[in-house]
């Protein structure tokens, strides 16, 4: 099983080096897991992208909210992975077994609440303005979507636990077969084969959801039964753990700030779908790269959120700057690696969704503008989880409802509408954001890594 390297260890030789080399042993399993999640919401895409613009369109403003509360539920959990990696890096490990206990039961039981929630999802769509075809159409995928939140709280809780106690490798695994289920699934139940008859936008809903089911179960069961360092970390015999207020509080802040986030991204969805069937399909298509370049630096966010939380849990300041830094400068240079292929070769990389010539043509031009946008959206989200994983959490959490809600939000209705930029303004809007959302994120944490644990 992939192990790195002790979480508990010392950091006595600072140098750039020494922390490019832990940040990436840690961080590559988390990206390519990552990757792994959205690449099934991207295979739907693939999927429907052959089944019509329509479909595609149906399916994207389905999920728009079901996304935002996924963000939020995952934040609620984040108290696991903070704890967790502070524990251990005070040599406290049996504290983890506890706090995934608290964890799996919170998350399952918020995602139940917000799964029937969801239910009154079509009222929700007409009242943004949408199609009222087109929301009834939407609406029903969104129902049944909404059945995997508790599945994906459940998942992350296990993940989360593994990923901060440094052994990563079965959840990507885990991540990874799900892919290609799923793929199956996707093909079978679209397109339809034998006595199943084609299903299109349901489908794919279906499919996921029963995914995210056997996610979430295989990964309880293999942490429960099978991790073969149970017993060290609490999993038969919980230890002492932090009051679970303090890993509510936690995760209330971070829940919030993801929130804020994924709920100006669901309202961006919500304005492309009022631009229309074609531009929504754009959307869904062209936001596929940016979700999935974003999560090279999500991987890298929650190695530094890791590894700034073990040294904090040693009482190293030192350590902790460097270790936000050096995630920075490696989320950069690898986000903007991937981002400049996209952008040199924007027909190319969209026909891996779709061969639909009006979905390409109206995608084409909003390449550039992603590709700036992901840069600048995976450095803010580095720098939020390096605060996090410093224990600070309300004030990112404002920030990112300044930065999404009082600038993303207003300007991109400004520039898609009066100023009449369409969908590129969207995404010239979440540039702009994304860079107000670094800079002020960056300040924070170098005032936290300056002052004393």
């Amino acid at each position: 099983m992939l192990r790195v390297m002790d979480a508990a260890g010392p950091e006595d030789q600072h140098t750039l080096r020494r922390h490019v080399v832990r940040t990436l042993a840690l961080a590559w399993p988390m990206v390519l897991s990552r990757i792994g999640i959205v690449l099934m919401f991207s295979i739907d895409v693939v999927v429907l992208g052959r089944a019509g613009a329509e479909g595609l369109a149906d399916y994207v403003l389905g999920l728009s909210i079901n996304e935002s509360l996924v963000g939020m539920t995952i934040g609620l959990m984040i108290g696991v992975p903070i704890l967790v990696a502070r524990a251990a890096g005070a040599g406290e490990d049996a504290a983890a077994g506890r706090i995934w206990r608290r964890g799996l039961g919170f998350g399952i039981a918020v995602g139940l609440v917000l799964a029937l929630a969801l239910q009154a999802a079509e009222t929700i769509f007409i009242a943004s303005g949408q199609d009222p075809e087109l929301a009834a159409r939407a609406a029903r995928v969104t129902r049944i979507v909404a059945f995997s939140l508790p599945c994906i709280a459940a998942y992350n809780v296990s993940a989360a636990l593994l990923e901060a106690l440094h052994r990563p490798g079965a959840a990507l695994v885990a991540i990874m077969i799900a892919n290609v289920v799923r793929a199956g699934l996707n093909v079978t139940l679209v397109f339809g084969l034998g006595p199943i008859p084609p299903l299109g936008a349901i489908g794919c809903a279906i499919g996921g959801t029963l995914v995210f089911f056997g996610l979430a179960v295989g990964m309880s069961i293999y942490v429960w039964r099978f991790f073969p360092e149970r017993a060290r970390y609490g999993i038969e015999t919980p230890g002492m753990a932090p009051p679970f207020a303090t890993q509510v509080r936690l995760g209330l802040a971070t829940g919030a700030s993801f929130l804020f986030e994924a709920g100006a991204f669901t309202v961006v969805t919500l304005l492309a779908g009022r631009l229309g069937v074609l531009a929504l399909a754009a959307h869904g298509v062209v936001f596929q790269f940016l979700a999935l370049t974003f999560m090279l630096a999500l991987g890298i966010a929650g190695a530094t959120q890791v590894r700034v939380s073990n040294a904090w849990g040693r009482g190293d300041p030192h350590g902790m700057a460097m270790a936000g830094w050096t995630g920075l400068l490696l989320a950069t240079l690898l986000v903007g690696a991937a981002t400049l292929v996209y952008a040199s070769f924007p027909a190319t990389a969209i026909g891996v969704f779709t061969d639909d010539a009006a979905v390409v043509a109206a995608a084409v031009p909003v390449m550039l503008w992603m590709a700036l946008a992901t840069v600048f959206d995976g450095g803010q989200a580095v720098m939020n989880n390096a605060c996090r994983g410093r224990g600070d959490v309300w004030f990112p959490a404002a920030l990112h409802f300044g930065s999404y809600w009082l600038v993303l939000v207003p300007l991109a209705w400004a520039l898609a509408f009066p100023l009449g930029q369409g969908l590129a303004g969207v995404y010239q809007a979440i540039l702009i954001a994304s860079v107000v959302a670094l800079a002020l994120l960056a300040a924070r944490f170098r005032r936290l890594s300056r002052a004393e644990p």
